[in-house]
């Protein structure tokens, strides 16, 4: 089970201090798994928040499973609590997105579930159902494993700026800074392109080569349109749309750059420059 990130387990705690007692509080670690991290001495509302989760989280980070599906479980309840009364309101602030916003940064999503009854009168009335942590990767083939290799990759070809813009796009998403990570995605994608397209013949001597690298791999037939060219040419084209800039790219659509691009970088690197 994949780790979560401290902040998504700090929003989930800061949560749960303010809509629950001391005692309901255990309760709900208790309902988690997360009752045996629990401090053993006199502790206030706060202490007993930080230092539970704070404990598990520690052992978490040590591939410690029980911990790691405890947490889960945890952020789980808390949404639940904060869930909207329908799917579509789920207004940008309220803890529910926060803590949705979160968890997507760490390769998950929150997904409030709803059923339908009707009363006496054939009314119909919706109730929460519950609320389900679903992964956004592919559970067989986890995104840090890709990061993993490119990064191998980046190494073996000396690319030391792309490799560069790359773990800063990694930090900066999980840090949560949504824009700076798109940002470094295509200066990343963008060394990669040119990186490949110059050891096949391709010459530029300023910066912003990335879509004059792709269009010349199209059209010396190296990365045909119908062969890959409209893929690595479309994937490009949404690096200049709205993810860099202040306040429009949210944790779903930064997470889905980096696995768009992870992939992408990995197909171009495996198909021009393979290991020999």
């Amino acid at each position: 089970m994949k780790l979560l990130s401290s902040p998504a387990i700090g929003h989930a705690a800061e949560i749960a201090k303010g809509l629950f007692s001391k005692a309901e509080l255990e309760i709900v670690f208790m309902k988690a798994g997360l009752d045996t991290y629990m401090p053993s001495d006199p502790y206030t509302k706060a202490e007993l928040v930080a230092r539970t989760v704070r404990d598990a989280h520690r052992r978490a980070a040590d591939a410690d499973l029980t911990a790691r599906k405890a947490l889960h479980e945890f952020v789980r309840l808390i949404a639940e609590q904060t869930a909207p009364a329908r799917q579509e309101d789920v207004p940008v602030g309220t803890p529910f997105w926060r803590l949705r916003e979160a968890l997507r940064a760490d390769g998950f999503d929150l997904v409030a579930e709803y059923e339908t009854s009707e009363d006496m009168f054939s009314r119909p009335t919706v109730t929460l159902a519950g609320v389900r942590v679903l992964p956004l990767d592919e559970p067989r083939a986890p995104l840090s494993d890709e990061i993993t290799a490119l990064e191998h990759d980046f190494d073996r070809l000396g690319m030391a700026i792309a490799k560069n813009c790359y773990r800063q796009a990694v930090d900066n998403l999980v840090e949560q800074r949504f824009e700076a990570a798109n940002g470094q995605l295509r200066a990343m994608f963008e060394a990669v392109a040119v990186h490949v397209a110059t050891a096949h013949g391709f010459t530029t001597t300023q910066q912003g080569a990335g879509g004059p690298a792709i269009n010349y791999l199209i059209a010396q037939d190296l990365l045909p349109e119908r062969d890959g060219g409209q893929f690595v040419r479309g994937l490009w084209q949404i690096t200049h749309t709205n993810g860099p800039h202040p306040g429009t790219s949210g944790a779903g659509e930064a997470h889905f750059r980096l696995q768009a691009l992870t992939g992408a970088a990995r197909y171009l690197i495996d198909r021009f420059l393979p290991v020999q």
